[in-house]
């Protein structure tokens, strides 16, 4: 694969020669396209780059802001429902399910439904995060799930940007060889018909 991409490479800088005779114009056309792609793509790496730095910075600021909106507070589970056991031969597992809990917010209980282990007992003590209201609310996002985030932004950009180059890749050189085949069916009933007084 690298040797023939390799010698694709040097064919398409050859092309884009003027001064060779045997190249045709699709040639040229698509050796030009090859490397305006190829800069496309290798400019596009610090762009990629700057986009995971500016998501990595926002997604620390955001996870700070949670970090200090958001408070883990104890509740007590409520009466929990019956949830049927899910069966696979003598064994029985026991799901999550949802319960209604309450909790203390500084003069006033607040309830809510959390998900806890099917058997949990009522009464249980649950952890629950809270924001600034007291009111139920996600954990807030940590340094790991922002460092994920950037990367994958940052990735995600530049693959992107190979997809497109690839797909106007594709569609260029189908249309060329399209012309290209053209060309040649021209040239052949133009050879064959000079060739019918023989």
């Amino acid at each position: 694969m690298v040797n023939s991409t390799a010698a694709y490479l040097r064919t398409a800088r050859r092309s884009s020669r003027r001064r060779n005779p045997l190249v045709r114009l699709t040639d040229r056309i698509e050796a030009r396209l090859v490397a305006v792609l190829i800069v496309l793509v290798a400019a596009m790496i610090p762009v990629s780059v700057w986009a995971g730095a500016h998501t990595w910075d926002t997604q620390l600021e955001m996870s700070a802001q949670q970090t200090a909106e958001r408070s883990l507070v104890t509740a007590t589970t409520e009466d929990i429902p019956a949830t049927p056991a899910a069966t696979y031969g003598d064994y029985a597992l026991a799901g999550p399910a949802t319960v209604p809990a309450s909790w203390t917010w500084g003069r006033e209980t607040r309830h809510g439904n959390i998900e806890v282990d099917a058997t949990t007992a009522a009464g249980s003590q649950v952890p629950v995060w809270v924001d600034a209201d007291g009111r139920q609310t996600l954990p807030p996002m940590d340094a790991t799930s922002a460092k994920v985030s950037s990367v994958l932004v940052g990735v995600s950009a530049w693959i992107g940007t190979m997809l497109v180059a690839g797909a106007v890749f594709t569609l260029t050189r189908w249309r060329l060889d399209l012309a290209r085949a053209r060309r040649w069916s021209r040239d052949i009933e133009i050879f064959l018909g000079s060739t019918n007084s023989y």
